[in-house]
């Protein structure tokens, strides 16, 4: 339970952190994480038997935070998304994983599905310290690629929106 405990602090700390810190793209996988984190509360098994199949609503709770996540990664003008993208589908895979050989120890698939939030958290509080920099250094940095449409956060005060 100590462990739950620890998770939700640094969930949350990071979280806050991006949230007053961070650009568009790093408020917007705060909430993403934030959310996924509740409902994956929300959805989980009664805990007798808990991972010992397929955690068809966790499962679907990665899936829906991997397309999130590929949805930012493909705007933002930003490479931690890409890397965080890549992390989510290893989780989404741990699920197919245990659908492909249900005799998956229920321990290990859980592992599978917990670690890698924690790569994810440090990839959200490094790029919001990044985007911080370069906020203090230049004056702004462009959240979204030349590719995406421009969005009224990314003008600055007093500049037209085309």
């Amino acid at each position: 339970m100590l462990r739950l405990y620890i998770f939700l602090g640094l969930q949350l700390a990071v979280s806050a952190y991006a949230l007053v810190r961070g650009g568009a793209p790093e408020r917007i996988v705060a909430v993403l994480m934030l959310v996924a984190y509740a409902v994956s509360m929300l959805v989980q098994s009664q805990f007798p038997v808990r991972f010992h199949g397929v955690e068809l609503g966790i499962f679907m709770v990665d899936c829906a935070m991997l397309a999130a996540l590929l949805a930012v990664a493909l705007r933002a003008e930003r490479f931690w998304p890409l890397w965080m993208t890549g992390l989510q589908a290893v989780a989404v895979a741990a699920h197919l994983a245990k659908m492909a050989s249900p005799e998956v120890i229920p321990w290990a698939y859980a592992a599978m599905l917990a670690f890698w939030s924690y790569p994810m958290m440090a990839l959200l509080a490094i790029g919001t310290w990044r985007h911080w920099r370069r906020m203090a250094a230049f004056g702004a940095d462009r959240s979204w690629s030349a590719f995406s449409p421009p969005s009224p956060a990314d003008a600055p005060p007093g500049w037209p929106m085309r």
